[in-house]
């Protein structure tokens, strides 16, 4: 019986890797490219693999796999050998002209074509009419592989990890990290993937008409997912009867609200879809020929929102693409409502077209939204003075006479591009290189100090020495007590006999008792401790060196964090001392 399980497992694994090398040779080809550049990356520490290089293999996977089922359909081999090397050329002139160092905006182009291929591979063999039911089936199958994929991965990682350590632990052999780093490439980028592959319906099972409808998706969906869609739309119909008699503007903050109502409902509608062939359900009846009604009242109050919110702060990416999914969410409510919800893979398919046409080609959202900052920021740049022939014309010390808010909008515009696009999308406006500029220096050289946020750019500490002996002389002083400031509390310590406050601007505690009152002043210490720590001196002060004290009070710092700016200006991270008075 040992036997027969070995030789039936053994052979149906060979047979498995044999059938998807033969049906997915292409993608087979981008996991193994994918796996060896993570093994060279995890033991191989001197090499250093391009970003172009991550994404050819990476991308490469769902494109191929996409290609290979949408061709194979047809019996041309040629035909289906020529246009797979076709996309890989496409794919690799793409992947050649990204930049050595990849930015925010290219991550975010990347992960929209990965997602905008993954969507594909569930729609691309089932573009023909009538062939709802097979696209419905596939696409569950294919979920529940993926989850099945990645809980076998899981537990074998799981299980070969506890295998390594306990080697480790019981004979003391000496474990490095790569051993775990190498046996998740094995798991998670070559079994799972394989697993998956070797599970895909064929061309032939693919196609069936008849269909399964476990009852887990009946729970999820009709008893789960439809009741928190009947919550948000309750909230979100509430919210927008109060706008209505309020007569007031939306919080742009629904735009995101209404999105996950639209997406979490075609989601809905597209679990429970076997329910609406029957007819059946009421309930489920009435999701499909209602909700795209019910979220068009909705879709107004996102767009009012969106424009709110783009009339507000401007254009980026994210509001580009929020906008983009308003449009679109109009669109495929309209197209539902008139098909009364019979082809809900034009829900994927729309949203996938729709997502790739707005993120490669100069109308793509990435250059569209440069473009539109570059245009604001040339018009602030005018408005403060600061362009002279069409370049910047920068005076030191010069005093901006525009107002705060433009100041303001100048930084958002300048950080921005600067973060997203690189100092290249800034460049066209000065004079002399800024290429390996930082944004502070750039925000220096037009004097703009950044109001809004805080740089942190050396950190400054003291620490009391630890006295030779235990005993500490509190005379003449009557009463001893330790003291904590930390940033951004005025109030040190409050009770019915003492108050002591901390006033940050003026560097010193403030100290009220029924007696007396009286001021001590920080200031100074606090600049002996950062001339000490620039010119890099031992940061443990002697007891004498971090005393202030008078004939009402002794103060002894034992511990002083702080943080500078780029203008060298520090903030108190925290202040602890001994008060004696």
């Amino acid at each position: 019986m040992l036997t027969t399980m070995k030789k039936i497992s053994f052979k149906s694994w060979i047979e498995k890797i044999r059938l998807v090398t033969l049906r997915f040779p292409f993608t087979m080809f981008f996991l193994l490219g994918l796996a060896f550049n993570l093994f060279l990356q995890i033991n191989n520490k001197t090499v250093e693999i391009q970003p172009h290089t991550w994404a050819f293999f990476s991308i490469g996977i769902v494109l191929s796999l996409v290609v290979s089922l949408f061709l194979e359909d047809f019996k041309n081999i040629i035909v289906n050998v020529g246009l797979n090397l076709l996309a890989i050329c496409l794919l690799l002139v793409y992947a050649i002209t990204l930049p050595e160092k990849l930015l925010p905006v290219h991550f975010y182009q990347l992960i929209i074509i990965g997602l905008v291929f993954l969507l594909m591979a569930f729609v691309v063999s089932f573009l023909k009419k009538n062939k709802d039911i097979p696209f419905w089936e596939f696409s569950k199958t294919c979920l529940l592989q993926l989850i099945i994929s990645f809980i076998f991965a899981q537990v074998l990682m799981l299980g070969l990890s506890l295998a390594v350590f306990s080697l480790h632990e019981l004979f003391k052999i000496d474990i490095q990290s790569e051993v775990y780093q190498n046996l998740a490439v094995i798991c998670y980028a070559l079994i799972a993937p394989v697993y998956f592959l070797a599970n895909v319906p064929d061309k032939t099972e693919k196609h069936k008409t008849e269909y399964s409808f476990p009852v887990f998706m009946k729970i999820l969906g009709l008893y789960i997912l439809l009741s928190i869609l009947a919550i948000y739309s309750l909230i979100l119909y509430v919210y927008l009867a109060q706008i209505i008699v309020k007569w007031e503007l939306p919080n742009g903050w629904v735009s995101m609200l209404v999105s996950v109502l639209g997406l979490g409902g075609f989601l809905c509608m597209l679990i429970l879809y076997p329910l609406r062939l029957e007819k059946e359900n009421k309930v489920v009846n009435l999701l499909s020929k209602y909700f795209p009604l019910l979220l068009l009242p909705l879709l107004v109050l996102m767009s009012v929102g969106i424009f709110r919110r783009l009339g507000d702060y401007g254009l980026t990416i994210n509001r580009c693409y929020v906008l983009i999914i308003n449009i679109w969410l109009y669109g495929i409510c309209i197209y539902l409502f008139l098909s009364k919800s019979n082809h809900l893979k034009w829900i994927i398919i729309s949203f996938a077209a729709v997502a790739f046409l707005t993120s490669v080609g100069p109308w793509s959202v990435f250059n569209v939204t440069r473009n539109s900052l570059n245009n604001e920021l040339e018009q602030l740049l005018t408005d403060a003075h600061l362009m002279k022939n069409g370049k910047v014309s920068i005076q030191k010390n010069k005093t901006l006479t525009v107002d705060t808010i433009v100041q303001v909008k100048l930084i958002e515009k300048i950080r921005y591009l600067s973060n997203n696009y690189g100092n290249e999308s800034l460049q066209k406006f000065f004079p002399s290189s800024i290429k390996d500029k930082s944004v502070s220096t750039i925000l220096r050289e037009l004097n703009l100090k950044d109001i809004n946020s805080y740089y942190i750019t050396a950190f400054y500490s003291a620490s009391l020495d630890s006295p030779k002996s235990g005993k500490i002389d509190i005379s003449p002083f009557g009463t001893f007590m330790k003291i904590s400031v930390s940033q951004g509390v005025d109030l040190v310590y409050n009770d019915i006999d003492l108050t002591i406050k901390y006033d940050d601007k003026n560097r010193m505690l403030i100290v009220k008792s029924k007696n007396k009152s009286f001021l001590i002043l920080l200031n100074e210490k606090f600049e002996m401790i950062k001339d000490k720590n620039l010119n890099n001196e031992n940061r443990e002060f002697t007891a004498d060196e971090l005393t202030i004290k008078t004939g009402d009070f002794k103060l002894i710092i034992c511990n002083f964090n702080a943080e500078a700016d780029i203008d060298n200006n520090y903030k108190i991270k925290t202040l602890e001392a001994y008060l004696f008075y």
